[in-house]
């Protein structure tokens, strides 16, 4: 959510473009301390150069891709964007006989360092403005509840229906007949609104105005999902989910990822058929029957297919030693590498489901199938988020993780939920070793 007025983000505009220029500035240095043939900065006509680079990484990333929406996907998707258009540009300048273009390195330095140096800006304008309220809550619910904690800074107050709703710790600025009175008091550059029983109070041609005027007029679910990173289903209906993502999933996006999942799935799955093939002989040998085990799980579309893992028990039921070796070492789920290369499952995407649970999940929440756009995956964004709570997650919770990640999947996606999963994983190693 953005809580800059308009005429704040020309500004931000203006010094993303500077934050470009320091970072192909950046470049070309660099690259002439390491190369001095180069000759930056007595190279000719080197500020054409800069100029034309530091411009074209500007408009890559602030109009191709969307502009600065914080965190490493998108300072991947940015970076893509920058030196993407810039190599175009470059190259095809070239091609016509027009310019030289700058080495490929500059080009690709310069656009990781434009977007590093845009995100460092955008950070400290967040930050700043932090210090005053500036979202006014009309109405409140379990939703505007959720984002209590990660908005408190920056919230006004709270007009609403049921004063009696609203907890202590918010400030309670009346009920929606003082709308007027405390737009006009307060000067909210974000008004979120929540259900609809404001509607008989304030007239829908007012928030209109107000967006005109440059206030954002936002709904609570939406923001939900943007600053939660997860999708508040339980205020969609089914057909929202259907119209916001298609049930078949980004097809471009997924012929991607089945790229780099089956080469990516095949080479783990070779690297470690030596520890593969040393568990099943464990297994074996101390469960006393079948060294893996199968569940029949739901896939993409509901697809059904049978889970490959190890066992971990005897016939009897009882934990053997290799079953509970297997678990401590988080080697349980290692042979779904195999279902991966056959393309049951991906890397990443939402934690597989047995078919009797997705079933009946369906029945009780209707937007349940929806997770089922994607395929199951090894690392997903629930797991990454959810991992070590303190709790079992609610299923509510889970889903929403699992539907945005249907959502929004795409490479950069991906690559955030692995560096996720290993710094949780780093971080719970190092805990374990200061408990011990």
């Amino acid at each position: 959510m953005n809580a800059l007025s308009r005429s704040s983000f020309r500004w931000i505009s203006l010094l993303d473009l500077v934050a470009c220029a320091l970072g192909f500035l950046a470049a070309m240095w660099l690259y002439g301390t390491l190369d001095p043939d180069y000759g930056f900065p007595m190279r000719s006509r080197w500020e054409v150069d800069f100029l034309l680079s530091a411009v074209t990484a500007w408009i890559g990333f602030e109009f191709l891709g969307g502009g600065w929406r914080g965190g490493l996907r998108s300072a991947f998707d940015l970076s893509f964007c920058a030196v993407g258009l810039n190599l175009v540009v470059q190259y095809g300048l070239n091609y016509f006989r027009v310019l030289q273009p700058v080495p490929w390195a500059i080009a690709l330095a310069g656009g990781v360092l434009g977007v590093a140096a845009t995100g460092a800006i955008r950070s400290g304008f967040a930050r700043g403005g932090r210090e005053k309220p500036s979202i006014l809550l009309v109405g409140f619910d379990g939703v505007t509840a959720a984002l209590a904690d990660p908005l408190r800074r920056r919230i006004i107050g709270v007009l609403s229906g049921d004063t009696a709703s609203v907890p202590e710790e918010f400030t309670l600025l009346g009920d929606f007949s003082r709308f007027e009175e405390v737009v006009a008091a307060c000067q909210p550059r974000s008004i979120i609104m929540t259900g609809s029983d404001w509607r008989a109070e304030i007239p829908v041609r007012r928030l209109f105005d107000l967006h005109c005027s440059g206030t954002l007029i936002e709904n609570a679910p939406a923001v939900y999902e943007e600053v939660l990173q997860r999708v508040c289903w339980q205020r969609l209906r089914p057909v929202d989910l259907l119209l916001a993502s298609p049930v078949t999933g980004n097809r471009s996006v997924k012929t991607l990822q089945a790229v780099y999942t089956n080469v990516a799935g095949l080479a783990l799955l070779l690297l470690s058929s030596p520890l593969l093939l040393l568990c099943a002989i464990l297994g074996a040998i101390f469960n006393g029957g079948p060294a893996f085990e199968t569940v029949t799980c739901c896939g993409l579309q509901r697809i059904p297919f049978r889970l490959l893992r190890f066992r971990t028990r005897r016939r009897n039921g009882s934990p053997s030693w290799a079953g509970r070796a297997f678990t401590f070492l988080h080697l349980v789920n290692l042979p779904q590498l195999w279902n991966v290369v056959r393309g049951e499952m991906g890397l990443f995407g939402p934690p597989p489901v047995r078919v009797e649970f997705a079933e009946r999940l369906s029945q009780l929440i209707p937007a349940y199938p929806h997770r089922f756009a994607v395929k199951p995956g090894l690392l997903g964004w629930s797991q990454a988020n959810l991992r070590g709570a303190q709790a079992v997650p609610d299923d509510s919770v889970r889903l929403g993780y699992d539907l945005y990640y249907a959502k929004q999947q795409s490479p950069s996606f991906d690559i955030d939920i692995l560096l996720r999963t290993l710094f949780r994983a780093a971080g719970a190693r190092q805990a374990a070793g200061s408990a011990g």
